[in-house]
């Protein structure tokens, strides 16, 4: 699932216009390449005054789905011009549902929605988003360290003394554990060690099940905290609240359980 913002300007003159009316909507639809055909989304009423609106795409892959934005009148007959397409690498591990089945909780699905997304986006900050990673590196000697463990190699170039070149798959050795590169001498572009900057892009292991869990640790810390509460009756529904560690330090304690040790752009 992808949350976008999308910003509107001058929503009252959209809405006092007489091509879109009262009732203009922001309409989005999405696509899995920038340039191919893109299927309509749903739509958000325009407020005066309102210039930020949320998207919510429950199919949308980060990283991979476009999206473009125009607006309509409430009719869908008349429709402005196309935004230019766009993508975002932030998205949700799991939905409302999913979370449910691990939390009981009174809140509604869009405040729930909004815990979530923030709770992924910390992870995001964390670790880095799923999908590619790049990083640089200037390294001494033949080993080279990657921040996450490498399920494969996309590209490896290395530029000593201005000259970048591509390295073929025979030039560098992924270790069994996935975090170092080894670079071998009896390669196409053979050389002892790394020289110069070296440009690694690569694809991580799958840490999707470790960042479901700590959403979903973020999220119950989020809705148990309540500083100074003992406990809260809504209904048949009640909670008793531990007085613990701060808010701050324990927030922490989760994102650190994630591993990884920080991300590199």
């Amino acid at each position: 699932m992808i949350h976008l913002q999308v910003v509107v300007s001058d929503t009252a003159e959209l809405l006092a216009d007489e091509a879109y009316g009262a009732g203009a909507l922001l309409c989005w639809e999405s696509c899995d390449t920038i340039d191919g055909v893109y299927a309509p989304g749903d739509t958000v009423a325009l407020v005066t005054g309102v210039g930020l609106y949320d998207i919510w795409d429950a199919a949308g892959v980060p990283g991979t789905t476009w999206y473009q934005t125009r607006i309509s009148d409430s009719g869908g007959t008349t429709f402005s011009a196309y935004s230019s397409p766009f993508q975002t690498t932030h998205g949700l591990y799991l939905s409302v549902d999913q979370f449910r089945a691990y939390v009981n909780s009174p809140l509604t699905d869009d405040a729930l929605l909004m815990l979530l997304d923030a709770a992924c986006a910390a992870i995001d900050d964390a670790i880095g988003p799923t999908g590619d990673i790049r990083e640089f590196f200037r390294v001494q000697g033949d080993l080279l360290m990657l921040s996450r463990r490498a399920e494969s190699i996309t590209t490896v170039v290395e530029d000593a003394r201005w000259a970048p070149v591509t390295l073929d798959d025979d030039d560098y050795e992924l270790s069994t554990s996935g975090q170092t590169l080894y670079r071998l001498s009896d390669g196409t572009n053979p050389r002892w060690y790394w020289s110069g900057r070296v440009d690694v892009t690569y694809r991580p292991f799958d840490d999707t099940a470790n960042r479901v869990r700590v959403a979903v640790e973020l999220v119950k810390l989020d809705l148990a905290y309540q500083p100074g509460l003992a406990s809260q009756t809504i209904g048949t529904w009640s909670e008793t609240y531990s007085q613990g560690a701060p808010y701050a330090e324990q927030r922490a304690d989760i994102l650190a359980s994630l591993g990884g040790g920080g991300w590199i752009v």
